[in-house]
């Protein structure tokens, strides 16, 4: 087996165990339930919003720590934060340990970055990066289809507890942290052990060396040579300028911010809008969760896969494509605003899923392709930091009613109004684009 592959596949083995949490299709169900009993109130205005700033503080010293230790101490924290939030939530769960479950599932959510990035660090061939990146975010969506799958089986047909599957959810972690230890260790990283040429003088050309290196997509003959930390910033903040003052990837990085909130916020309170719609008309609409997630999330593993395997030219289709992915996720978030019907709801969040994770596929792999160096967990932690900025600051002042509290069904009308306006720009760049040909 090529020694790429065998890194996909023990990093996708990694991503499915880490999203096997069953409890995550009824985790605002098991919150309000009589066994812990938060009120609805409590749930989204006390205790989710945790979870949006502490993945926003943690996420500025993920990803610059993440290169510092060599990526594979991050991936096994990733799971084992994870571990430590589901033993904070057995019962019985009092609001401060909930909230503290917050900080720790925040903690997991900004170290999410490092099992991607530590694949990228060990591909050292650019080819094969769209492949892997659909099979690995493939792998992402497969582990949380089968939660999914497997919470809808339990609470509708085996009748369990929502408390059980939290102790499920619990062994997904385990596992996951147990395969991390078997990943294979990274030797060098861009910032604090960059390569240098065995034959090179002290004093290395960082960047010429690296171009050259990707330009022939070949391996070089290296050893570790460590930096001062004055040049790593300053090497933080040319990596930064180089990466978006290109305008192909300073696309992808919009995109990302506003998109990736935007999904966050839609994942968070997803099960709000449910529950909802669910005591309005509980004869007619009927709590599907864990069906439902799955089937979003396997059509995102499928799109993922399917994605990853196209041979198309993005750099030439990538506006239109993106511009038709963002009018239909306006589309499908801004019914989940018009409708009362829980059904009509979980069939547009099921599109808005398979849309979103087929663009992210495009977008993921194109910026790791096109950067300069191997800077993958630093921008892609700086694009996830600023889509976390945008979850954030829209929980502090909507959510939380900081300057006015919104209805949850009117919160998917603006992140709607938010995808209308990057379909919108994405329209925009076509006609230029279109111009400038002719």
């Amino acid at each position: 087996m090529e020694e790429w592959l065998k890194i996909t596949l023990c990093v996708s083995l990694f991503a499915t165990f880490r999203d096997f949490r069953p409890v995550d299709s009824f985790y605002t169900s098991y919150l309000t339930s009589p066994a812990v009993n938060f009120t609805a109130e409590q749930v989204t205005e006390d205790i989710y919003p945790l979870n949006s700033y502490a993945t926003t503080s943690l996420i500025i010293i993920m990803f610059l720590v993440t290169d510092f230790v060599l990526y594979k101490p991050i991936v096994m924290l990733d799971a084992l934060s994870s571990i430590v939030m589901f033993l904070l939530v057995l019962e019985p769960a009092t609001l401060l340990k909930t909230k503290l479950s917050m900080v720790f599932l925040g903690l997991t959510s900004a170290s999410e970055l490092a099992y991607m990035s530590y694949a990228y660090a060990k591909i050292r061939d650019r080819k094969l990066y769209q492949k892997m990146t659909g099979i690995v975010r493939g792998s992402h969506l497969l582990g949380k289809c089968l939660s999914s799958t497997f919470a809808q089986i339990a609470v509708s047909v085996l009748h369990f507890e929502y408390g059980l599957l939290v102790y499920i959810s619990l062994a997904g972690s385990i596992v996951a942290f147990a395969i991390s230890f078997f990943f294979p260790p990274v030797n060098v990283s861009i910032y604090f052990h960059p390569e240098s040429p065995k034959t090179a003088k002290p004093k290395v050309n960082y960047s010429t060396f690296h171009n050259q290196c990707h330009k022939d997509l070949g391996p070089c003959l290296v050893e570790k040579s460590p930096k001062p930390v004055r040049v790593v910033f300053d090497q933080l903040y040319s990596e930064l300028r180089d990466a978006y003052t290109n305008p192909y990837l300073l696309k992808y990085g919009i995109w990302f911010a506003f998109a990736t909130g935007v999904y966050f916020q839609v994942l968070t309170y997803n099960d709000v809008l449910y529950l909802k719609l669910n005591e309005r008309n509980p004869v007619n609409n009927k709590l599907y969760n864990g069906g439902v997630d799955a089937l979003a999330f396997i059509t995102g593993a499928l799109s993922s896969y399917i994605i990853g395997f196209l041979k198309v030219d993005w750099e030439s289709t990538s506006d239109l494509f993106f511009f038709v992915g963002s009018i239909l996720s306006c589309i499908t978030l801004c019914v989940c605003y018009m409708t009362t019907s829980l059904n009509l709801v979980y069939i547009m969040y099921i599109m808005f899923c398979f849309v979103f994770q087929s663009m992210n596929v495009v977008a993921r792999s194109e910026t790791a392709k096109h950067l300069k160096h191997d800077s993958f967990a630093f921008i892609f932690g700086f694009v996830f930091f600023i889509s976390l900025v945008v979850s954030s600051v829209f929980t502090y002042l909507f959510v939380q009613g900081t300057i006015i509290a919104i209805p949850v069904n009117v919160q998917f009308l603006i992140y709607g109004l938010i995808e209308g306006g990057l379909a919108i720009w994405f329209f925009f760049k076509c006609v230029k684009k279109k111009c400038t040909v002719k």
